[in-house]
């Protein structure tokens, strides 16, 4: 990419200020106070916006920093680049509430879209952070910022385990950590479900347990009344029957006196010759008869003796009553039983069922295990990410100090040592000059990792102040034989002197 040309339309304190920027090395001159940082910030926001903060913070940001002096409410500008052989025309308004953004490519005539990421591709997908923390250096910060580790280690990490950047680890973990999370929710609701479907199987079995209870102890009572019954049943029959027996045998005893007081009778008559002989003879054989009648004919006797009987007796409607009852009885019982043997099924059966319960154990053990290994990856990707960047920061170090230092060694937290015949050197036993350089080198590497898509221009604002005159001639012949483009921002003239007397060819533009 090739800035070519900046049209701050109303930002700052500029209104309609337009600057021209060439291929090679471009020297922004101005005093202090000139407008050196507000166009710095002015093209970091034409390439990825500006975020508006909220509460406090709002009150230092770059949008309220940087707010037009004069006519507040047109807040916009312009920006003319080229990318690979065509070139575009970048528009923002960064007024509030009427933010938008309009990319334009003069080469074909075609309308991009910024909201869909087609700026961000042309800058090679790099995030503000990256940018902020390799090719662009703000006044007073040769120190990297906060988050460019992190970015370099996913990077590398990403780029080395798949070749693409299409994986990135703490993203996939913290993907695997969503759907564990969820798996164990899965797990937790299974295994709720399990128990309250065996605490329902369990209350339903108490209670057929005790209906159960209920119609065994009634089935129970119903028994003793038909015993009672039955009993109440024999002892009438016996009763009966010896009744029976008792007028049967009254009744031929009254036979038998009746015959014989008969026959007395007539004898009497007869002595005293009342009645004929042959009406006593009649009567005698009548009498006999009587007499033997209960001999002859017992079946009569029982007859005449017997007690003429309702149909239905109480006892027997009450009999009936209750072996219809003790019969229903029975079959609910039985009903009862069956139910509460399918019941006991039913509950063993959820007891031994943790099918999902299972399945969700076994997809959480293997989340678990896929964040092992990938932290694992990822933690072998760190260390060789460690490898990378020292490889490149030592290359572009020893170039800057023309081999003084061979090799710039970094541990696994990112600390730097500097090696020197031999020695390892901390960052604070070196000069200031050198420790700038160092940091220079740092931005500078990670630059060329993390920017290889697209070969970005490096903004440096104030950033060789103190730099001696040896170290300024050679990271700027570096710089001029590595980059495409450089816009540098200076209140002094010592790099411009640098320039031409090392016979550079620069781009100026006085503020």
């Amino acid at each position: 990419m090739i800035i070519n040309k900046l049209q701050l339309k109303n930002f700052g304190r500029f209104q309609n200020r337009e600057l021209i920027l060439k291929p090679g090395v471009n020297v922004i001159y101005g005093g202090n106070e000139s407008g050196k940082s507000t166009i710095h910030t002015f093209l970091q926001s034409m390439l990825f916006g500006m975020k508006r903060m909220r509460g406090r913070a709002s009150r230092t940001d770059s949008y309220n920093k940087y707010m037009p002096w004069e006519n507040a409410g047109w807040y916009e500008g312009a920006m003319t680049f080229t990318c690979g052989e065509k070139r575009f025309q970048l528009e923002r308004n960064f007024q509030k509430n009427k933010e938008e953004s309009v990319l334009f490519c003069e080469t074909d005539g075609e309308l991009l879209s910024v909201k869909d990421g087609d700026l961000d591709m042309l800058l090679g997908n790099i995030s503000e952070v990256v940018y902020c923390n390799t090719v662009s250096v703000g006044q007073a910060k040769s120190t990297t910022q906060e988050g460019l580790y992190k970015e370099l280690r996913d990077y590398l990490a990403e780029f080395q385990g798949s070749g693409d950047m299409h994986f990135d680890p703490e993203k996939a973990v913290e993907i695997l950590k969503q759907k564990r999370k969820q798996k164990e929710k899965q797990e937790e609701i299974a295994a709720e479900k399990k128990e309250k479907e065996e605490e329902r199987l369990a209350y339903e079995i108490r209670h057929e347990q005790e209906e159960i209870r209920n119609l065994k102890q009634k089935q129970q009572e119903f028994q003793i009344q038909a015993a009672k019954l039955a009993r109440e049943e024999r002892q009438a029959q016996d009763a009966e029957q010896t009744e029976g027996a008792r007028r049967e045998t009254s009744s031929r005893k009254g036979l038998k006196l009746m015959a014989a007081a008969g026959f007395f009778l007539c004898f009497l008559l007869f002595v005293f010759g009342k009645i004929p002989w042959y009406l006593m003879i009649m009567g005698a054989v009548f009498l006999v008869v009587v007499w033997l009648l209960p001999w002859l004919f017992p079946g009569f006797i029982k007859a005449s003796t017997k007690k003429e009987e309702p149909n239905v007796s109480p006892s027997d409607t009450g009999k009936v009553k209750l072996q219809e009852r003790l019969g229903m009885l029975n079959e609910n019982l039985q009903e009862r039983q069956r139910k509460l043997e399918n019941l006991q099924e039913e509950y063993e059966e959820a007891r031994q069922e943790q099918g999902e319960i299972l399945s969700a154990r076994r997809e959480i053990r293997t989340l678990l295990e896929a964040e092992r290994r990938i932290k694992e990856a990822a933690a072998r990707m760190q260390k060789k990410t460690g490898g990378v960047l020292q490889k490149k920061l030592s290359q572009i170090f020893s170039s800057l100090t023309q081999g003084k230092y061979q090799q710039i060694i970094l541990d696994e937290d990112f600390n730097i040592h500097l090696s020197q015949n031999g020695k390892l050197l901390a960052l604070h036993q070196v000069s200031f000059g050198t420790m700038e350089q160092v940091y220079l080198a740092l931005r500078l590497a990670c630059g060329e990792i993390l920017c290889q898509e697209e070969d970005l221009p490096l903004v440096l604002d104030e950033t060789f102040a103190m730099y001696d005159d040896n170290r300024l001639c050679n990271t700027l012949r570096w710089l001029h034989e590595n980059y495409s483009q450089v816009i540098l921002f200076s209140c002094h003239k010592r790099e411009i002197q640098a320039l031409e007397g090392m016979g550079i060819l620069y781009h100026l533009v006085e503020l």
